[in-house]
């Protein structure tokens, strides 16, 4: 009887902020569902407008964290993926023409129930948007069901979040 041999070939997939995953339906789930909280491409009144000609597929859901009365109480990204990598890319703001937009990203990355990371980043002088900026990645995983999770909140000052996508191997 012939030796059957069988192979697999590693694929990369991608989950929209919008669109989500193709290939299972899956979509990102943004916390809280408060309306005004999360907005993306056509936000009227945003300080901070992305280039959807730059965004993956011309979409992204950004929020920013408002400590105290009135806030919008911590940001939540859930995501679940089957997989044995996870990268996160967010587009970054910068310095905005309006001083008073918040550009400060800062936010926890919990995989599967454990704190794996942390990514902040300070707006430098230059006007630019940043985009594809990988602010996680987790290689290495048993290829099971996994859940991420990207927080923000917890602190007294504001935040703003801005997830464009995240591809899994």
């Amino acid at each position: 009887m012939p030796t059957i041999c069988a192979g697999a070939v590693s694929t990369n997939r991608t989950i929209d902020d919008q669109f989500g995953d193709p290939a299972t339906g899956g979509r990102p789930v943004f916390l809280p569902t408060t309306e005004g909280v999360w907005e993306g491409r056509g936000c009227v009144g945003c300080g901070v407008e992305p280039d959807p000609a730059q965004a993956f597929r011309g979409t992204w859901n950004a929020a920013t964290f408002r400590p105290g009365e009135g806030g919008s109480g911590p940001l939540y990204i859930d995501l679940s993926f089957t997989g044995t990598a996870i990268y996160v890319y967010f587009i970054i703001a910068n310095t905005i023409q309006d001083g008073g937009v918040i550009t400060l990203t800062e936010c926890n990355f919990t995989l599967d129930g454990q704190h794996e990371g942390f990514y902040r980043h300070v707006r430098d002088n230059t006007p630019e948007m940043e985009y594809n900026v990988l602010v996680f990645s987790q290689t290495n995983l048993s290829n099971t069901e996994h859940a991420l999770v990207v927080s923000a909140g917890g602190v007294n000052y504001q935040v703003f979040v801005n997830f464009d996508y995240a591809i899994y191997t």
